[in-house]
């Protein structure tokens, strides 16, 4: 595939995306307390009160407005973490791979992503071990997992319903089906960031803040 095949493909997942996901509410900016919210919420997701070894590798997480979603506001999610602050004398070294990782994670980004009011547009994972990191696109996390049941709890970050969430989340199976994996590691860009808005910045997309009396 050419460069810019490539990059014409991926533009609209990466700046959220044109048709939104159940879920995915069109929304002005969020206010500090709604960002810490969200941000607590997205650790809760990815590491459980009783998941010792995800609470061991977890460093931070953010949830980041991206500077280039046009005239809506879509926020990323970035992760950071460090498979060396495991620690467990029977297993020894972290068992996760990143893909692996990646993959867990980002079948909980797509239903956490289905539980907010809030546009998002791309999961990032960085390992601060290794410097390694990766993105895909919040849509094709929702693409690549489907829940098992139509029955979802009701959107938002109501402390009740989002237990509810939280207990769909947990359950959801470690392992991935072969099939599955490679479509997940086809869509996985190994890029920073920050490079990925440089690229995205040099085409000129830039968000443009609203006109006065917007």
């Amino acid at each position: 595939m050419s460069r810019a095949r490539f990059w014409s493909t991926l533009l609209p997942a990466f700046l959220g995306g044109a048709s939104l996901a159940f879920g995915q509410g069109q929304r002005a900016e969020l206010t500090d307390e709604e960002l810490k919210t969200s941000t607590d919420n997205l650790r809760a997701v990815l590491a459980g009160p009783k998941e010792e070894a995800y609470l061991q590798v977890l460093v931070d997480v953010e949830v980041v407005l991206n500077p280039y979603a046009g005239t809506k506001s879509s926020y990323d999610l970035v992760v950071r973490y460090d498979p060396d602050r495991y620690r467990n004398d029977r297993v020894g070294v972290y068992p996760l791979s990143f893909e692996d990782q990646f993959i867990l994670w980002g079948k909980r980004i797509s239903l956490y992503t289905r539980s907010t009011q809030w546009q998002s547009g791309s999961f990032y994972l960085r390992d601060i071990g290794t410097a390694r990191e990766a993105w895909i696109s919040t849509e094709n996390c929702r693409r690549l997992y489907q829940p098992p049941t139509n029955k979802m709890p009701p959107i938002g970050a109501e402390p009740s319903a989002f237990k509810r969430w939280l207990r769909l989340i947990y359950d959801i199976a470690p392992g991935t089906e072969l099939r599955t994996m490679s479509r997940w590691l086809q869509l996985l860009n190994e890029e920073p960031r920050t490079r990925a808005l440089e690229r995205i910045e040099a085409t000129g997309m830039a968000r443009k803040p609203p006109e006065k009396g917007q």
